[in-house]
């Protein structure tokens, strides 16, 4: 479920404070070594999985006509659960909410608003429970890319460690 690495927060910062992404290619730079981490070497190191849908947080076109919304609800909700306003983490079934947990601790790390299942979090538990399979290479990647942004959150601390 983790990895059981340390972690160094300094190195962290540097990494994705001197990355570069082309493309599906990570390159970053750490204390003067420049790293290239093409998709092939992601994959071996991270041990995961590239077949399937390249999510990045919305409905990709071969899902759209599979998924609602109030049939994703009624998938992830106990029957008691209200199904028409915002989505709470307490509504969720046992086994959804520890996906849910999973998912906004692990797969797409949150730090804020974790009562609240977002879209984002409910098209994943969806896929889950329908057996949909994500390309989470593309989907670590693409994450990692959004750190790039100014005062982003810096994702995957463990996996950052591993690529040291």
């Amino acid at each position: 479920m983790s990895l059981k690495l340390p972690v160094y927060s300094e190195l962290v910062k540097t990494f994705y404070s001197n990355l570069e992404i082309q493309e599906s290619t990570l390159i970053p730079e750490v204390y003067g070594i420049k790293m290239v981490i093409d998709q092939s070497f992601f994959c071996d190191l991270t041990q995961l999985s590239s077949a399937g849908v390249p999510f990045e947080g919305t409905l990709d076109d071969d899902w759209k006509f599979d998924f609602s919304v109030h049939d994703a609800r009624r998938l992830v909700c106990t029957n008691q659960a209200d199904m028409t306003g915002r989505l709470l983490t307490g509504s969720l079934a046992l086994e959804s909410r520890i996906l849910y947990y999973l998912i906004i601790r692990i797969l797409l790390l949150r730090s804020s608003n974790l009562a609240q299942v977002s879209e984002k979090d409910l098209i994943v538990m969806w896929a889950f429970h329908t057996d949909r399979q994500i390309d989470w290479a593309h989907l670590v990647r693409y994450r990692m890319h959004k750190a790039l942004r100014l005062n982003a959150p810096l994702p995957y601390p463990h996996l950052v460690t591993l690529f040291l």
